[in-house]
């Protein structure tokens, strides 16, 4: 999802255009809900939450790309805590990579 793409245009393309009745079903949505979410071309949460599940789709994954979750917040790994999961390898070339590129 471009971030100039509403959650409504998520929806449409991970449903590939489904018709609002069959995605009720598949989400346990009510229709008239759906409805009228999609006259106002936005998602709350917890209907992305369910509509993701109904489809298959990772429910943190759809909040990433629905943009109500950054991709940091989603990963729960920031800071000292991602290094811990780097090889000491891994950490001298990005240390090496980050002084090349001051140059």
């Amino acid at each position: 999802m471009d971030s100039n793409e509403s959650p409504i245009e998520w929806l449409k393309q991970i449903t590939h255009s489904d018709s609002i009745n069959k995605i009720s079903k598949r989400s346990d949505i009510p229709y008239a809900t759906l409805y009228k979410r999609f006259k106002m071309d936005d998602l709350a949460t917890d209907e992305i939450i369910a509509i993701a599940r109904g489809y298959g789709i990772n429910p943190v994954d759809a909040l990433v790309k629905t943009h109500v979750l950054s991709e940091e917040e989603a990963s729960g790994i920031r800071g000292a805590n991602a290094l811990k999961l780097c090889t000491i390898q891994d950490i001298a070339h990005e240390i090496v990579r980050r002084d090349e590129s001051k140059s």
